[in-house]
């Protein structure tokens, strides 16, 4: 079993696993790492075809943590990759992506 993890913060959407990866998503863990600001978060798969999100403007209060695992973040690699948009410059969250 393996462990990914990214440090995301800032506005700019980052790639998380790109479709051409052969990492696979077991269980995803998002931590809102502010102090005192809570982060606006999407989280959304993309092909050539748009964009699909799991979930869009998530409130994660500050010091708190959402955890994603088996079919709730399960999809097919060959065709989508997975990104993550924070909503403030501010913001910072760490991604845990175990496979």
């Amino acid at each position: 079993m393996g462990l990914k993890t990214n440090k995301i913060s800032g506005s700019t959407a980052v790639l998380l696993i790109d479709s051409t990866s052969t990492t696979s998503v077991g269980s995803l863990n998002l931590s809102n790492i502010h102090s005192t600001d809570a982060a606006l978060v999407d989280l959304y798969l993309s092909d050539t075809d748009g964009t699909y999100y799991i979930f869009k403007n998530l409130d994660i209060p500050a010091g708190a943590s959402l955890f994603l695992e088996g079919d709730e973040i399960s999809f097919g690699r060959d065709f989508y990759s997975l990104y993550i948009k924070l909503g403030a410059a501010g913001s910072t969250v760490d991604v845990l992506i175990r496979n």
